[in-house]
């Protein structure tokens, strides 16, 4: 699980392609799910990408006929489900479920933020997107320079702070058993409630942080992307992992 990398794409991104590379080494039996905000801002119409977000793309073709591979928008990224869901296995806007186990960026947990939620509605809609197509050749750069100013100065007071009645609501709401893994928050938090459990992850733009979780044993291991494959091939070393 890779979450908030935040790339900016205003350089080659050179040293997450390398870790992509770790992965693709991996198991073909080991999935990988991006949980939001991989890109600092990622608008998925012509005229607002490069070649960073062409090159993430096509490494997540390749993958995907060898392994699962989910991709879940975060806050900064918009249309991408929309415009490339050929490229993952599954890519949505909200969350995924594979049986008690879920996965979302997170950013909707928080339901006091109203600033946010506004602006989400006024993006994440068909008439903006296709007023965004329309202009995109003209317009793109400098609108995906506002937005990502509007999302950089929106909601601060939220952002950085985690919800925590909001998460046990939210953990409320799922099903018994349930183990809930977000991003967003950039910190890692474990909260329980009633033998529901959410595992927020810290921000892979922080320390080069992944998440592993095996299913058979269960655990969830978070550790340095330099010891992907210690890590993902010998589920033994998951407890020193985390320590």
């Amino acid at each position: 699980m890779i979450a908030d990398a935040h790339l900016t794409c205003r350089k080659p991104e050179d040293a997450f392609f390398r870790m992509l590379d770790a992965v693709a080494c991996l198991p073909e039996d080991v999935g990988v799910i991006f949980l939001g905000d991989i890109f600092d801002l990622w608008i998925a119409l012509p005229g607002y990408e490069n070649d960073e977000h062409i090159r993430f793309l096509d490494w997540c073709r390749r993958e995907k006929t060898k392994r699962k591979v989910v991709f879940l928008e975060g806050n900064h990224e918009f249309f991408i489900a929309k415009t490339y869901a050929d490229a993952f296995t599954y890519a949505g806007e909200n969350s995924y479920r594979e049986g008690l186990l879920e996965w979302l960026h997170g950013d909707r947990i928080n339901k006091q933020d109203h600033g946010y939620a506004f602006l989400r509605f006024m993006i994440r809609n068909r008439l903006t997107r296709c007023l965004l197509w329309l202009v995109g050749p003209t317009f793109g750069p400098k609108f995906a320079h506002y937005v990502r100013e509007r999302l950089r100065t929106t909601n601060q007071v939220h952002k950085h702070h985690f919800p925590e009645p909001c998460a046990l609501r939210y953990l409320a709401s799922c099903p018994p058993g349930s183990v809930v893994f977000a991003g967003h928050f950039h910190d890692r938090v474990t909260k329980t409630a009633d033998g529901r459990a959410m595992e927020v992850l810290p921000a892979y733009a922080n320390a080069s942080e992944l998440a592993y979780y095996d299913q058979a044993m269960p655990e969830l291991a978070v550790f340095p992307a330099d010891r992907l494959a210690e890590v993902c091939c010998n589920p033994m070393n998951q407890e020193a992992a985390e320590s």
